[in-house]
Parts: structure tokens; sequence; C-alpha cells
């Protein structure tokens, strides 16, 4: 069970990331999301109506108003009217926009990623084995085996000098040293210094870390303000966080007191008052009392986002609104 549970950890990680960059993508105004019909991609509106006709091999999600696709051969970015606004030529891809850049990755045995502008200039060449999408004005890049932090214009602000390091929250970035998760300022220095086993970004003034065997949680001044007394637990969102304790998943308020006890076999972070969970196989949305809304029949789900939820069932990809109800039965 340990075993599972710790990939469950990773999981956990890898997945508040992608839902983060999903809400952030699909939180504006007008978001369009991905649907495939007949093995290709198009989009539909909230509330379900189709607006680019599914003719897509690949579909990301919408950020800043573009979103990356390809057909065959020809890829670029589109606009929410399907119009192709940046023809990727020099690059193989182009990830989400964030701040008004997006990362782009080149193509062949060694790709190096850079960052073009919202006229799809190459503003950042491509020279990093990796980056991170530019968050709070600055961007974690990989560059000969160490992460460092650059600026819009490609300026290397905060030298390469960690073993891994991820995008600022709330003036903070967590930095992994020599296996040690620790923070830094945006001018690279350490202000809670890398002594955690484990570590998440900052959430509502706390982040989430592992001391000894177990996780609490710290303030910015690297105080323990709510003691290692958990499994598992996670990033906090609408004042809750997931926690695990006996091998069930539950939630915490900001004083470490359980609200929400902890019963489900799976969970994320609330997005729009409702958590994605997982009960007896299948998956569900609880709200902040813990009440089952929308019963657990989903073979996967992701958070909220724009008032609409992607679900899966039998492979085929949905998407349902707060109430249940399917605005795009799944199709494949």
């Amino acid at each position: 069970m340990k075993r599972v549970l710790a990939g469950f950890l990773l999981c956990l990680f890898l997945l508040a990331l992608a839902q983060t960059a999903w809400a952030r993508a699909a939180y504006e105004q007008g978001a369009l999301f991905p649907v495939r019909q007949n093995g290709k991609w198009g989009y539909i509106n909230a509330r379900g109506d189709l607006i680019i006709n599914p003719q897509y091999d690949d579909a990301w999600e919408f950020s800043e108003g573009m979103a990356y696709v390809r057909a065959g051969t020809k890829r670029g970015l589109i606009d929410r009217s399907g119009r192709m606004v940046i023809d990727l030529q020099q690059v193989d891809f182009a990830g989400n926009f964030s701040e008004g850049l997006a990362i782009v990755q080149t193509s062949g045995m060694n790709p190096r990623k850079g960052f073009i502008d919202r006229q799809g200039r190459l503003v950042i060449a491509p020279q990093f084995e990796a980056a991170e999408s530019f968050r709070e004005g600055l961007a974690a890049v990989l560059l000969n085996g160490k992460y460092g932090f650059v600026d819009k214009t490609g300026k290397m602000v905060i030298s390469p000098q960690f073993d891994r390091a991820f995008g600022f929250h709330e003036g903070l970035a967590l930095v992994v040293v020599n296996n040690k998760h620790g923070f830094i300022d945006r001018h690279g220095r350490t202000v809670i210094q890398p002594v955690y086993y484990n570590a998440f970004h900052f959430s509502d003034g706390l982040a989430n870390v592992k001391i000894g065997n177990s996780y609490g949680y710290i303030n910015k001044a690297g105080k323990v303000v709510i003691e290692p007394t958990f499994y598992f637990a996670g990033t906090f969102a609408e004042g809750l966080a997931p926690i695990i304790q006996n091998n069930k998943f539950g939630y915490i308020n900001k004083l470490g007191k359980i609200v929400i006890p902890a019963q489900f076999d799976w969970t994320e972070r609330f997005s729009e008052e409702l958590a994605v969970v997982k009960v007896s196989g299948k998956y569900g949305f609880i709200d902040h009392a813990g009440a089952l809304v929308i019963r657990s029949q989903f073979d996967y789900a992701r958070d909220f986002s724009g008032g609409v939820a992607r679900v899966t069932v039998a492979g085929k990809i949905g998407y349902i609104d707060r109430s249940g109800n399917f605005i795009w039965k799944p199709t494949k």
C-alpha cells in the first residue's frame, strides 16, 4: 500500500501542475474547450456549442486567446475563430501562453526550448534543455544540467545552480539542492533553506512540506504553522487542502483541522467550489461540506474551470456543467 500511495503522491504533484495550467488556460472569458469527434479535434464553448469544427490531429487548451493545433505536418496557433495566427516553421511545437510568452521546442535528437511572443516572434532562442512557463515575470530553465531563471528578454537573472526549480508562486520559487527542497526569492536569495525531504509551492500563504516521514505546512518565514502529522498533504485552494490519513483522502482547513473526513480513494484541490474525488474506482465531485454533489460515475475527471469540467467515459472525452449534466456527451 505504501508503494501505491507513493505513486499517488508523485501523480498528485504532476497533476497539480497540469491542472493549474489547465485552469489558467480555461478560465478566460469566452473560453473554448477541445473535443474529439471521429478522430479529429475541434472546440466548443461553455454551452457545448461547436465553435471550431473537428479538423485537427492535435489540439491544446486555449491560453491568452490562442491554442496550439496540428493538422498533418501543418502546425501553429489559432485564435478563437479558428484562424491560424501563428504558423510555426522554426520550431516543432508551442505550449500554452503565460504572461504573453509561450514555450516552443525544436525537433531532432537534442531538442531545445525557447519562447515566442503573441506575434510568433522567437524572442528567446531555443537553447534550454527544459523550461517552465513564465510566472511572476520569470521562467525556470535548465541549462547544462542546472536550473536557473530568465526574464522576458531571455537574460539569465538567477544563475543556473539548482538541481530542480519550479515557477514562482506568491513571490517565492521552490528549488531543489542535493535532493532537499527550499525556497528562493526573485533575487535568487535563499529565504527558506533547502532542508525538506519534499515540498510544494506556496498557496494561500502556506507551503506543504515533508518533515521526517510526515507532511505539514510552513509560512513564508519558514515557520511550521501546521504540525507534520499527515502521510501526505496537498496545496491549499479556497481555504482547504487535501490530506491522506489512514490510506484515505480528506481535507483540512488552514488551522490544520480536518473538516472533510478522510474517506476518498483520491482527491484534487478545490476549484470553483468543487473538487474531484474518486470513490470505488469512479470519479465525481464534492462541495466544501464534503457532500457528493456530482456522483462518482466517470473513469477520469479534471477540475472545474470556466464553469465546465472535462471527464472521460470508456475512453471518450466529454464535458459537464456544475449540475453534472453533459454539455458535450463523450466522443472520440
